[in-house]
């Protein structure tokens, strides 16, 4: 089973992404970027382009093109095609197309799951896709750049472009919309599918719904769909991945044989999970549980990455706030701990209050 960290936008940013990999990286096999928007400006913003530069990227990644993939956020073809190449040109080996995001903004503008409420529109979109990827044809970007870009993917030649894969939702407003996006998807080939076992409506509250998404893989499957599948939603502890095997009738190294309500999965992303224990993935492959020496070590590694991207001590602790909203259920009674470290102003106030929540409470 693979395991990967969800993209999180705001949070799963670079200094995340080498920190972790630093520190509980040999449980993770991809990292998974915030969306990069593919303007039809064919122009990135800085801040998303800066954070899929390789120069970026921690020595801890061997292989930074395979280890970390970006999402494309495109409301059509030609856009994401523009940024597929970019990416490409910068080394990674695969992209993802966002077809999950449940923001309003996202949304409105056609784009995310505001995609699904249309798998006609979406079928010609990932057609227009997959043409130019199997023709190797330029498509996108702007037209007096056309030349320079077909040079700088001159060596390239049909492998300008990256494998592609989908994170997809199990609908809208109703799973019932899963067949015809299954369906849609089957046709193309694509190198991974992954689906949050929710539809846009639900934003990421409640349960997800399984059996709406075994009967979607099933669909997909019957369609000829090749791609591998990776489940995601609420796999935060190894009780819980526990618990989705047996839903899903899955025992260790894939379907149980002979199992007609078998649902195999390649792999499950991690999102929420991994920010409450970053040692997750390590524990769901059998190592060991996450150590409060090891965390203090993570969190310190954290705080001096984030000083280097955010100017400002008082925006550095902001930062680490959005952590300890999920990693304070590590320690018992921490109320008035949890509010020094809300209080601190300082480099030094915060490093104070978090030495004095180790020290104090118990680690759980």
């Amino acid at each position: 089973m693979k395991y990967y960290f969800a993209p999180m936008e705001g949070i799963t940013l670079y200094p995340l992404r080498n920190v972790h990999r630093e520190v509980f990286g040999e449980g993770v096999d991809k990292y998974c970027t915030p969306f990069l928007t593919a303007a039809s400006t064919f122009h990135f913003k800085n801040r998303e382009k800066k954070d899929v530069l390789p120069e970026k990227c921690s020595k801890a990644f061997e292989d930074y093109g395979s280890q970390i993939e970006p999402q494309i956020m495109a409301g059509n073809g030609e856009n994401f095609l523009w940024a597929a190449r970019e990416m490409k040109k910068l080394g990674y080996k695969g992209v993802n197309l966002n077809l999950g995001c449940p923001a309003p903004t996202v949304v409105n503008r056609h784009k995310g799951s505001g995609l699904l409420q249309d798998p006609e529109y979406l079928d010609k979109m990932l057609k227009e896709i997959f043409g130019a990827v199997e023709a190797g044809e330029v498509v996108g970007g702007k037209p007096f750049n056309k030349r320079r870009d077909e040079e700088d993917l001159a060596d390239l030649g049909r492998n300008m472009y990256p494998e592609i894969s989908l994170k997809t939702r199990l609908g809208f407003s109703n799973p019932a919309e899963a067949t015809e996006l299954m369906k849609v998807y089957a046709g193309y080939p694509l190198k991974e599918l992954t689906i949050h076992a929710r539809v846009r409506e639900d934003y990421y509250a409640g349960h997800p719904r399984i059996e709406d998404f075994i009967k979607a893989v099933k669909v997909y499957r019957q369609c000829g769909g090749s791609a591998d599948l990776i489940y995601n939603g609420n796999v935060n502890s190894v009780e819980d991945y526990k618990k989705l095997q047996k839903e899903l009738g899955l025992f260790e190294g894939g379907a149980a044989p002979g199992s007609d309500d078998s649902c195999h999965i390649s792999g499950i992303m991690l999102g929420r999970g991994l920010l409450s224990n970053p040692a997750l993935a390590r524990e769901l492959k059998g190592g060991e549980r996450l150590q409060p020496e090891e965390l203090k070590i993570y969190l310190r590694k954290l705080y001096d990455a984030y000083s280097e991207y955010i100017p400002e001590d008082r925006n550095v602790i902001f930062k680490m706030l959005e952590h300890w909203a999920f990693l304070h259920v590590h320690f018992k009674d921490s109320d008035k701990c949890l509010k020094a470290i809300r209080k601190s102003r300082s480099k030094g106030e915060y490093q104070a209050a978090v030495n004095g929540i180790f020290a104090k409470c118990e680690f759980v």
